[in-house]
């Protein structure tokens, strides 16, 4: 039970603030209409810091569980963007923007609140160190990720023999600094568009450079009559070494090939992905385009193009002319 010093009529604590008396606190329990004996006997003094309403320290930020327990795991929440960029939060994998919740009563921020009740009558002071009428919120953003594409696309890598001292180039804090999406993301994305990590920064490889390195690939598939999931990868390094550095090829290989499940020692080609790569390489290479609808479908005629057809084993170009539906 702490002890309380009067000052005249007025019950004064140890910090000099007014505080109730028992007798009075009795009184207003009994006023509200209130059961004593269903009340906790811990009794809390609240009052009004001298600071309040110059205290600007502190912003509310409600959590769901998820990302409660994400902090209490000893993760930090990163706020990223640039200057003049709406405030987005990030966490290792995902990206939250925030949302300004308005209520009428105001909300107490206080000090040494205590919410266990305790056997016998006790009191303590409490402190309001905020008081607000609003909070924040972080409702799930999507990813603001094309930024990356488009200033990879200021210096693209056409071979050792072709860079520049001076060019931009960014490394993965770079992007962690102003890119507006998790880290995560980030890497994920980065595959997605097919980066090449070259000399410790992220590259978009010039697209006639890519023709050359899937062109020699494939030339040696056809050549040495490989299997499509039968491709002794360490044989294309050996070959194309000279040409290419070897990290280029190593990353080129991962986004075009799989590892063989049943021999590790071999690669299989990833259909899709390199269907996807001739597909771009046709378009590019297409001297004219032209759309036009036919009974509500899109057809596509392309002059001077080439199809690439997958069987099991083998590849064949065809250039006939085609039309999509």
């Amino acid at each position: 039970m702490e002890v309380y010093e009067t000052e005249g009529s007025t019950l004064k604590d140890r910090t000099n603030h007014p505080v109730r008396s028992k007798e009075l606190l009795d009184e207003l329990i009994e006023k509200a209409k209130l059961n004593k004996d269903e009340l906790e006997p811990l009794v809390q003094h609240i009052y009004l810091s001298d600071s309040l309403t110059a205290n600007e320290e502190y912003k509310l930020l409600e959590l769901d569980e998820d990302s409660l327990d994400y902090l209490l795991e000893g993760n930090s929440l990163i706020i990223r963007g640039c200057e003049n960029d709406n405030a987005i939060c990030c966490t290792k994998n995902s990206t939250f923007s925030f949302k300004v919740a308005e209520i009428s009563n105001p909300l107490l921020i206080t000090s040494n609140l205590s919410h266990s009740g305790k056997s016998e009558q006790t009191s303590s002071n409490s402190e309001v160190l905020l008081m607000t009428n609003s909070y924040f919120l972080m409702a799930k953003e999507k990813p603001k990720l094309q930024k990356i594409k488009n200033l990879l696309e200021l210096n693209l890598y056409c071979g050792k023999a072709y860079e520049q001292n001076n060019a931009q180039k960014y490394s993965i804090n770079h992007f962690l600094d102003f890119i507006q999406a998790s880290e995560e993301e980030v890497y994920n994305y980065l595959n997605f568009i097919q980066a090449f990590q070259i000399d410790g920064y992220w590259r978009l490889l010039d697209f006639k450079y890519s023709n050359q390195i899937m062109d020699n690939i494939v030339k040696m598939i056809e050549e040495k009559c490989w299997l499509f999931d039968k491709i002794p990868v360490k044989d294309i390094y050996q070959e194309l070494d000279s040409i290419y550095d070897i990290s280029i090829l190593n990353q080129f290989v991962m986004y075009f090939f799989s590892r063989n499940e049943d021999d590790s020692n071999y690669f299989s080609i990833r259909k899709e992905k390199i269907v996807h790569f001739y597909a771009d390489s046709i378009l590019r290479a297409t001297i004219k385009v032209r759309f036009f609808l036919v009974n509500k479908f899109f057809y596509f005629e392309f002059d001077k193009q080439s199809i690439l057809n997958y069987s099991d084993d083998t590849l064949n170009l065809v250039s006939p002319k085609s039309i999509f539906c």
